[in-house]
């Protein structure tokens, strides 16, 4: 995926929450910007560098974040173009969970209680998917679940009743960051949301994860990464 315009370096000078955040541009000039992933907060730190991307010059928050960079490398904390991301990998023939997979549908917020897409294989059998991105990391492993919300629990759910119906479900966890090599699913960061993720596995909920390539002009998914339960 190529970034959709050249992005802006910055550094952060102050939190104020999970989203807005004032950056310092290099001529000094301090500016709002949104940091749009909750799972970012331990990222988002001050003094931090960023790159930016425009996305509203008339308003006052007029720049969104992209990258943050840690110790380790740079981090996509922008979750809006998971959907971007995995398609263009299903096209490239990136992922080999899906590989058989000839049609794509985008779904409709009010299909399947929430997941992204649909898909059907070259023998005709359906896939019902949905794409997030997980940053939390120890050493160089990625740790989920971090958070869930009510629409995740309900998307959850309704995959579940889909995969006992035959349909194929599955999660993609996409890692924005080039630093990790395993996803570790742990149960003391958020234990009811790793209730909910058990639960959805025992039950026929596949999920898999992606590591991203980073480079100057754009990102994509790389390799299938080993989920460690």
């Amino acid at each position: 995926m190529k970034y959709e315009q050249e992005l802006a370096a910055g550094k952060i000078k102050a939190v104020y929450n999970n989203f807005l955040v004032d950056i310092e541009m290099p001529d000094g000039k301090i500016e709002a910007a949104f940091c749009g992933a909750v799972e970012t907060a331990e990222i988002c730190k001050e003094d931090a560098l960023v790159l930016l991307q425009v996305n509203a010059p008339e308003r006052i928050v007029k720049y969104n974040v992209h990258f943050i960079k840690t110790n380790s490398g740079w981090v996509m904390v922008n979750p809006k173009y998971n959907r971007r991301l995995f398609v263009e990998a299903l096209v490239e023939k990136k992922m080999p969970d899906f590989l058989s997979c000839r049609n794509c549908r985008h779904l409709k917020t009010s299909e399947a209680q929430g997941a992204d897409f649909e898909l059907v294989d070259a023998e005709g059998e359906k896939y019902l998917v949905y794409v997030t991105s997980i940053y939390r990391k120890k050493g160089r492993t990625t740790l989920f679940p971090h958070n869930i919300d009510f629409f995740e629990v309900r998307m959850l759910e309704e995959m579940r009743r889909q995969a006992a119906n035959g349909i194929k479900a599955y999660v993609v966890l996409i890692v924005p960051r080039d630093d990790c090599d395993s996803i570790k699913f742990a149960w003391d960061i958020n234990p009811q949301a790793a209730a909910v993720v058990y639960d959805a596995v025992q039950n026929g909920v596949k999920f898999v994860g992606y590591s991203c390539k980073i480079e100057e002009n754009g990102i994509s998914l790389d390799k299938k990464m080993h989920i460690e339960y």
